[in-house]
């Protein structure tokens, strides 16, 4: 009974821990991958609807959520859209390789520390979180396919749409 009980404990305070659908989005600071004297901190972003994606360059759905995620950045940034791509490499070669190939305009951060894969409990690569205006996560996507951009698009499009 004992084993039991403190599994559910377990559980439990594992999904509490979940950052999911309702949530109010972590704060985390990240070194930027393109100009590593400086970071971005997700607090100033405030005010945007902002897309929050793990990505790595050895995670495959990742070659079609990243141009998929740069396209609908370019489409929707001039109406308060931002997409900050969280890289979890190892080696930061890795990434730049990967970014070689399949190129994109919106801000990459490092994680080497895993600081924030923790502060949203990642669970799947690639994972993303969609954040209101106000800092409250509205949706979250584990995985990508082509129906998944479909889906966010229409996700973005209808938080964009709603007051600051």
């Amino acid at each position: 009974m004992r084993r039991l009980a403190a599994a559910l404990v377990i559980a439990f305070s594992q999904s509490v821990l979940a950052v999911e659908a309702g949530s109010a989005a972590p704060e985390f600071s990240a070194v930027r991958i393109d100009d590593p004297a400086h970071s971005l901190a997700l607090s100033s972003l405030r005010g945007s609807v902002v897309y929050v994606d793990f990505w790595a360059s050895w995670c495959v759905p990742c070659r079609l959520s990243m141009p998929a995620l740069d396209a609908l950045y370019r489409e929707h940034r001039a109406h308060g859209f931002a997409v900050v791509g969280v890289n979890k490499d190892v080696s930061g070669e890795d990434a730049q390789r990967f970014l070689k190939r399949v190129p994109v305009s919106f801000a990459l951060v490092g994680d080497t520390g895993d600081a924030a894969a923790r502060a949203f409990d990642v669970k799947a690569m690639p994972s993303g979180y969609l954040i209101d205006r106000k800092g409250i996560v509205r949706k979250v996507h584990r995985g990508f396919t082509a129906e998944t951009g479909e889906a966010l698009r229409q996700e973005i499009e209808a938080l964009l749409k709603e007051p600051s």
